[in-house]
């Protein structure tokens, strides 16, 4: 039977790389980075969650886990990448064929998730489980990890800087809550003049650029910086 469960999650997800082809301005993924432990017959099952954009950045990730639990036995995994006809990997990592790589990617798929990496850490416990205990643990722990994680709609955004003069901050202030963007999600710096820092929508940007671009002309604004790297953040519109 199900033994000592644990669970560690980071509650603030902040994904960083570059968009590879294929992928969706929107998607479901998981809504944190965590990692959901518990015991089978003494083995210790260690499922672990992590947003990945494209399959470098799961190479990297995978071969930190024997890092993080060098005394580990295995370290099975599967991921699924992109939107459309979305890239699916997986790995029995020295279990028997079938039995830790496909429960992992069926889990991923079965919440219909992208974007996701799940590895699976196993301590052996010195009983062995047989092909479909294995099976079993393998699915458990995916599935610990994707339940604790929660799953949510992501979106990628780009950065936004703005500087304007203190006479045009008001009005600046009030054009972007109309936009939609809430004083909670537009930092502001008051120094020589008004620097306002903003994440936006890549659905939106288009919409934005033209009337932001008069403003510039117009010498409202004295900086319209976007910064290309895309961000991953959870949908808020």
């Amino acid at each position: 039977g199900t033994g000592r469960i644990g669970v560690a999650c980071l509650h603030i997800f902040q994904a960083e790389g570059n968009m590879a082809a294929g992928q969706l301005n929107v998607f479901r993924a998981p809504r944190r980075d965590c990692d959901a432990e518990f015991t089978e017959k003494r083995s210790r099952f260690i499922g672990s969650v992590r947003i990945v954009l494209d399959a470098d950045e799961a190479a990297e990730t995978i071969k930190r886990f024997p890092e993080l639990y060098p005394k580990a036995n295995h370290h099975c995994w599967g991921y699924r990448i992109g939107g459309g006809a979305p890239l699916e990997h997986c790995s029995d990592a020295g279990e028997p064929a079938g039995t830790a790589g496909r429960p992992i990617l069926g889990t991923i798929k079965r919440h219909e998730l992208t974007n996701t990496l799940i590895v699976v850490t196993r301590y052996f416990g010195g009983i062995k489980l047989g092909v479909r205990g294995l099976i079993d643990a393998y699915k458990a722990a995916a599935e610990l990890a994707v339940e604790q994680a929660g799953a949510v709609e992501m979106e990628f955004h780009n950065a936004l800087q703005l500087r304007c003069g203190y006479d045009y901050s008001k009005t600046l202030s009030s054009t972007l809550r109309k936009w939609g963007f809430s004083e909670e999600r537009v930092n502001i710096e008051y120094g020589a003049d008004v620097v306002m820092r903003l994440e936006v929508p890549l659905s939106m940007r288009a919409e934005l650029e033209a009337p932001l671009a008069e403003m510039a002309q117009r010498s409202f604004l004295t900086e319209l910086s976007w910064n290309e790297e895309p961000l991953v953040r959870e949908r808020w519109r």
